[in-house]
């Protein structure tokens, strides 16, 4: 996974709206009160104002698997579900309703992921969850086993190849927490069951696999100027590959760090 950079704040007309209606939810008597808001601004968090700019966030490209609408459509997605939360057991309780409104809530996913992810959200053993009007460094406190595409977390899932495509994996090097936290993260999304999601994963690796193999293939070209002038072509194709706007760089990241030689990898990632 990649981390998502958010820049900027998202039109004030869309959030001085979404600041009124929850203040509304806040002031509400009971839950039947607050349901009739929902209700009535059902589906508020999904114009245009709002998701036009949380795409351009990151060159509307899903969040979760970096994937554009070729492979489903994208949705705005709440990352703490808004009406009930399910748990590892199995078991529901009360969902996050008073960040209905909140833009740092949402996330852009695609269908296939959205749906397979759905009320998910459990918290790691022995954490609470976090209560209502609770701030913000509470809900980061909270110990939510799903990775926030938000967060530098997102370095726990990596990806590698194999017979049918491009997969996620658990990234090397993390202990056992970090490993629940990447297995449940992929399991929660379904990040391998879309054969078709695998597949251009997949397209994707073979690609940079191919710049790889061409820069290792420049020795037998003949002449040195030729041969400084082919693995510079090739390292330049790889970084356009890994950049933040790419479709898969982190795909193509994996592959690099995998399948390169070192000299490779100090080049493109050079900082």
């Amino acid at each position: 996974m990649r981390k998502v950079i958010i820049k900027g704040t998202p039109p004030a007309d869309w959030v001085a709206e979404a600041d009124a209606i929850t203040a509304q939810l806040q002031a509400a008597d009971d839950e039947a009160a607050r349901q009739v808001i929902l209700d009535k601004y059902e589906g508020f968090w999904r114009e245009a104002r709002i998701r036009d700019w949380l795409m351009g966030q990151f060159a509307n490209k899903c969040w979760y698997t970096e994937a554009e609408e070729s492979i489903s459509p994208i949705h705005v997605d709440h990352f703490r579900p808004k009406g009930r939360v399910k748990n590892l057991d199995g078991s529901y309780e009360a969902g996050y309703w008073w960040l209905t409104f909140n833009w740092k809530n949402y996330v852009i996913a695609g269908h296939l992921i959205n749906t397979k992810k759905s009320d998910q959200f459990p918290i790691m053993d022995g954490e609470l969850r976090a209560a209502a009007h609770c701030s913000e460094m509470q809900l980061k406190l909270e110990g939510a086993v799903l990775i926030d595409p938000l967060t530098d977390q997102t370095r726990l899932i990596s990806y590698d190849r194999d017979d049918d495509g491009c997969i996620a994996v658990l990234a090397g090097g993390i202990d056992e927490f970090e490993k629940f936290k990447a297995e449940k993260t992929i399991e929660i999304l379904g990040l391998n069951r879309v054969d078709r999601l695998n597949q251009k994963r997949g397209k994707k690796w073979d690609e940079c696999l191919s710049v790889i193999e061409d820069y290792r293939g420049a020795k037998a070209q003949g002449a040195q100027a030729l041969v400084w002038m082919m693995k510079e072509m090739s390292i330049v194709r790889l970084k356009e590959k890994v950049k933040y706007d790419a479709e898969f760089s982190s795909i193509a990241e994996a592959c690099i760090r995998k399948q390169a030689p070192e000299t490779v990898i100090a080049a493109v990632f050079e900082r």
